[in-house]
């Protein structure tokens, strides 16, 4: 079995994001990063379903023939 109690121990020394000012706490849900959040999320998924070339769909194109 992996032991892993090196990589918790390290985790563990590492600061929070919140001590280096990169995540601000607030009192409740932010509705405009959780939607910003869905955002990014639908639009990556998005680019990575479109640029499969084996599931365009395109009217104008051409086959191969």
């Amino acid at each position: 079995m992996i032991d892993l109690s090196h990589i918790i121990d390290f985790a563990t020394q590492l600061p929070h994001p919140s001590d280096l000012g990169l995540i601000k706490p607030s009192g409740g849900l932010n509705v405009a990063a959780a939607l910003c959040g869905l955002g990014a999320f639908f639009g990556a998924s998005q680019f990575f379903w479109y640029s499969d070339d084996t599931k365009r769909v395109d009217p104008w194109a051409k086959r191969d023939s």
